[in-house]
């Protein structure tokens, strides 16, 4: 059998070589159910009033991890969807879980929902998270840097009007980075839930 040519070769070489730089490995499959945010994106921070009329800062919650949801008191559709779910997923984590998670909303609609607004709605429903507004000025900043926006109006409800908004809820991990997100409304709580400890475990 004749030895095959150097030259031949040395072509054939180098195209198995650049055959298998083409070939790359998959992306790592991510440890999360809702949408996984790339390393080292920081939750842009905030400091808002809360229903107890106290102010509230994200900076100040570090070294724990923070669930962080959009409602509305005057919200009859999507609200109450991801205000049961929250006060289920609560009741699902362990007394140490919960130790270490900071459960927030924050309104929507800061022309309505003052402090006192949200205390009652609090109160009736029997929630025991912390809910936050202020005045538009301040709100709205937040609600873009989390991309709720854009919202309009839409006069189409018992009140006179609606919102049409994005209602994502995020999961902070206790350095301040954001981890995931979950945009669906109605959120399964066992997948959250496995995200969240995903979060805790570090």
């Amino acid at each position: 059998m004749r030895a095959m040519p150097r030259a031949l070769f040395a072509i054939l070489l180098v195209g198995l070589l650049v055959l298998a730089g083409c070939v790359q490995e998959p992306p790592p499959a991510s440890p999360f159910n809702g949408q996984e945010f790339d390393n080292g994106m920081y939750a842009p921070l905030f400091t808002l009033e809360s229903m107890d009329g106290e102010l509230w800062s994200l900076e100040e919650q570090r070294g724990k991890t923070v669930v962080m949801a959009f409602i509305y008191t005057r919200c009859y559709e999507t609200c109450p969807v991801i205000s049961a779910a929250i006060n289920h997923a609560k009741t699902k984590l362990t007394s140490e879980e919960n130790l270490s998670v900071v459960w927030v909303s924050i309104t929507i609609d800061p022309y309505h929902d003052s402090p006192s607004v949200l205390q009652n709605w609090t109160s009736d429903r029997g929630y025991d998270w912390v809910h936050l507004t202020g005045i538009d000025s301040a709100v709205n900043p937040v609600l873009d840097a989390y991309d709720v926006d854009p919202i309009h109006f839409e006069d189409n409800s018992s009140q006179g009007y609606g919102f049409s908004h994005p209602q994502p809820t995020y999961v902070i991990d206790s350095s301040g980075y954001l981890r995931v997100v979950w945009s669906e409304v109605d959120w399964p709580v066992d997948l959250f839930l496995e995200d969240l400890r995903t979060v805790l475990a570090g």
